[in-house]
């Protein structure tokens, strides 16, 4: 049975100043596309009181945490769970582990006890779930007309009769996006009401016993939809802005992780060539462990020691083959250095390599083949970087300084002089290998010479003695 708002028994009064938890403050984390909804999702979990709430698409976990802030506000006794790969796709793009790792690291021990993350695609993931036990299900997956269609018709039969469902990006169009074509389809089957700003949030009531204080927003909502689009945009203004931007003390600082990219000559990078560990930077230097894969043994390394600008250095990299069978400190980390991504830096008198990056992806590359020559292939290579962390920028209102000012143009003044330092580099080792030939080719000229003059001294002392017994038999 469905049915339209205004023809509901259930219809009541509604007043957004009796719901105060919209005010409440989160900890979010990029990417910020969902925050804007925030206030929103903390009136949903107010207004239906679920029992039971899951989120298909989780990705840093802004709007599932959210969700789950609010419960605990609420002291409900509500059991949440979120659904992903974490692996990403076409449209949240590819990510690491780390994503996975940093959510984990939020959400265990806040929200533990009636949460769970489960690691897995949301087909395989519905044998977790009875049928007619969802309250709330937020869809936040792939985003074509075909992905999203299927998600919702999938999870269908796991859904209550007192059921709303939320799909994001419903005002995104193009780059193959069609829920808001899904979205237009689903408003002539049940009771709709979207959301235009923070890419767009559809709310569907599919229940026929929507809870009644739910029933009363959406009335409210649909009587006069400007004026409530206009008050949830206003109050996402306070958590970011229109670019994007986090408002005021929303961020919440990600843990700093240090990745290690590996390839071979005829490679490139990616992430499944990829370690990472997450590292306390407070602590300025750090030996960070990184351990490949058995039987991996790279021609270059590329260190990635965060996520964000900042300035950082690299003391030594130390490379153990196995039991010890290959232990050595990689040396002459200047010549063995590649592609670098930031201003390298020169201090005076110091052998280590510094680099102050401007943009998100600071790095350093070395070649090391040339040291692991002869390692044992069947074992496992662990590399250790001793990393300085002297300054880095995780603050969102940091970076908007640094695009808004000058640093934006130092960054491309730092890519160039990189450049520069990375042809000149190339020129002087081209003339170091002159050199070296032409320190061979005067060497065979030298031996050339000599011998020409002990020729020379031959033929004068056979000259002279020849000049001598003509003069002998003369005498004679």
């Amino acid at each position: 049975m469905t049915f339209r708002l205004s023809e509901s028994p259930m219809s009541c009064d509604f007043r957004l100043e009796e719901h105060p938890i919209m005010l409440m403050r989160p900890g979010v984390v990029p990417p910020f596309g969902w925050v804007g909804h925030i206030p929103f999702a903390y009136l949903a979990v107010d207004l239906l009181r679920p029992a039971s709430v899951v989120e298909l698409g989780t990705h840093s976990g802004n709007s599932y945490l959210a969700m789950c802030q609010a419960v605990r506000a609420l002291d409900l006794a509500t059991r949440c769970c979120a659904v992903d790969t974490w692996q990403g796709d076409a449209h949240a793009s590819r990510y690491g582990e780390q994503v996975f790792q940093a959510l984990r690291a939020r959400h265990d021990p806040r929200y533990g006890d009636f949460s769970r993350l489960i690691r897995s695609s949301f087909d395989d993931a519905l044998e977790h779930f009875p049928d007619r036990s969802i309250d709330l299900l937020h869809i936040d997956g792939l985003h074509t007309y075909e992905a999203v269609r299927h998600d919702f018709e999938t999870w269908l039969p796991k859904l209550s009769d007192r059921a709303v469902v939320l799909l994001h990006d419903t005002a995104a169009e193009g780059q193959g996006f069609g829920v808001h074509a899904f979205f237009e389809e689903l408003t002539k089957r049940y009771p709709c009401f979207g959301f235009n700003h923070s890419h767009g949030l559809g709310v569907v009531a599919v229940g026929t016993n929507v809870p009644e204080p739910f029933v009363g927003f959406m009335q409210r909502a649909q009587a006069n939809p400007s004026a409530f689009r206009a008050f949830f945009e206003a109050q996402a203004a306070n958590l970011v802005d229109a670019n994007g931007h986090v408002q005021g003390n929303a961020y919440e600082p990600q843990a700093v992780v240090c990745h290690l990219y590996y390839r071979r000559a005829d490679e490139s990078y990616d992430d499944a060539r990829k370690v990472s560990v997450k590292v306390d930077a407070s602590h300025g230097t750090l030996d960070v462990s990184f351990l490949l894969p058995q039987g991996v043994l790279p021609d270059y390394l590329r260190i990635d020691p965060a996520d964000c600008p900042g300035v950082y250095g690299f003391q030594q990299v130390r490379l153990r083959v196995g039991g010890g069978s290959c232990d050595k400190l990689l040396d002459r980390l200047r010549e063995r250095l590649g592609h670098v991504e930031g201003e390298l830096l020169q201090r005076m008198g110091m052998q280590s390599l510094c680099i102050a990056s401007f943009g998100n992806d600071p790095y350093v590359e070395f070649e090391v083949g040339t040291a692991l020559a002869g390692a044992a292939e069947n074992e496992a290579l662990e590399v250790t970087a001793r990393v300085d962390y002297e300054l880095v920028i995780n603050e969102p209102s940091v970076h908007r300084l640094m695009e808004r000012h000058a640093l934006v143009d130092m960054r491309e003044q730092a890519r160039s002089r990189v450049d520069v330092q990375n042809f000149a580099r190339d020129v002087s080792k081209q003339f170091a290998e002159m050199n070296a030939a032409l320190s061979q080719v005067s060497s065979k000229l030298n031996q050339a010479s000599s011998k020409l003059n002990q020729m020379e001294q031959f033929m004068h002392r056979s000259l002279w003695r020849k000049m001598w017994l003509q003069l002998r038999k003369r005498g004679d």
